[in-house]
């Protein structure tokens, strides 16, 4: 695979030849930005892509490339980093790039932005704060508009934009080095049963508040089951409490996301929040049980296999699917109860029980 980076220049100074030339092969370029579970939701298009016999070019930024570097349908990665571009001169910044290349297919904000809208906000440019105004319909529609306008499958609306058909492919690839180090780390694991549990999203809402509840059920209930937990640095804090408990494997801040993923091939059952990792674990056939916060079902697990989904049991009578993307309480409803988010807080820890124990082995 071939990795460009793009200059730090002045926008005004970019070059075609900054990013790597007009191409003499038949290539497309797709520009997506955003988080891991926005990159394994690109990743569907790859394949169909070569089938057609283009080179894939992808526009990232270093997220994106620690995702995709190892996908054996990318053939190049296009790399800046995070903010390079100031956000209202990103138009003009594509017009640069986009004659390198036979194809040009601009995801960003395709999801965020369309299907879950952004209101207003602070933002940091050039380490210095600055108020973004948002979508005035984030306000301005009633519950029942926005759901009508925004209650469609992010995957299709990923293939529609890219013109292509509804064979669905998202998958990460990791290296022969990590499903040999998955294979042996689930080898140490004496348990008959191992189940990988996401704790956080990059949101407020995708944080499960009844989780310790549920890891205590199981623990009663069986004794051939271990769990393990992932995410950030920030969710240590949620594994406070399971330090000393053998059969929960604490590893949040210390497995990469790509240690993460390559995990989720040797797991028995995978359980989460709306997160990169169920995205990620969404075509694998091991068992899946998702919590959704903002996004419905057809927006999310349409065409997952062997997925439970769950959904808030106010809904249809309060905010969700709210389909809008939050960063504080400011806008997303909260529980007094767990100091969670009202439709993570609304999913019974006994629904999760049941589901776990009748697909255990």
């Amino acid at each position: 695979m071939k990795i460009i980076k793009v200059p730090e220049k002045e926008f005004d100074d970019l070059t075609p030849e900054d990013f790597g030339g007009k191409r003499v092969d038949k290539t497309v370029c797709i520009v997506r930005y955003g988080g891991f579970g926005d990159m394994i939701q690109a990743s569907s298009l790859f394949p169909i892509l070569k089938e057609q016999g283009y080179k894939v070019c992808v526009n990232v930024t270093e997220r994106g490339e620690d995702i995709l570097k190892s996908d054996p349908n990318v053939d190049e990665l296009l790399v800046q980093t995070t903010d390079q571009i100031q956000n209202d001169k990103l138009t003009e910044y594509w017009e640069v790039m986009s004659p390198c290349f036979n194809r040009f297919v601009q995801l960003s904000e395709s999801i965020e932005g369309n299907l879950l809208l952004i209101g207003d906000r602070f933002d940091t440019l050039n380490g210095e704060p600055v108020f973004i105004i948002g979508d005035p319909r984030f306000e301005s529609l009633s519950k029942k508009e926005i759901h009508k306008l925004c209650n469609k499958n992010y995957m299709e609306k990923t293939h529609d934009l890219a013109g292509l058909p509804y064979k669905f492919y998202p998958k990460f690839y990791p290296t022969k080095s990590e499903i040999k180090w998955a294979k042996e780390t689930r080898r140490r694991i004496k348990t008959k049963n191992v189940i990988l549990w996401s704790l956080s999203g990059s949101s407020i809402h995708k944080v499960y508040p009844w989780t310790d509840a549920v890891i205590a059920r199981i623990l009663l209930e069986r004794d051939d089951v271990s769990f393990i937990t992932v995410g950030d640095d920030l969710c240590q804090l949620l594994e406070i409490g399971w330090e000393k408990e053998k059969k929960v494997i604490t590893k949040s801040g210390k497995w990469s996301i790509r240690k993460t993923l390559a995990f989720l091939e040797v797991c028995d059952i995978i359980v989460g929040p709306e997160t990169g990792v169920l995205n990620a674990a969404s075509t694998l056939n091991c068992h899946k049980i998702v919590m959704l916060s903002h996004s419905s079902k057809e927006n999310l697990s349409k065409h997952w296999i062997n997925t439970n989904t769950l959904e808030p049991d106010f809904y249809p009578n309060y905010c969700y699917p709210c389909h809008k993307m939050h960063w504080g309480f400011k806008t997303c409803n909260r529980d007094e109860e767990t100091g969670g988010a009202m439709c993570a807080s609304n999913i019974k820890p006994e629904n999760i029980v049941s589901d776990i124990l009748e697909n255990l082995k």
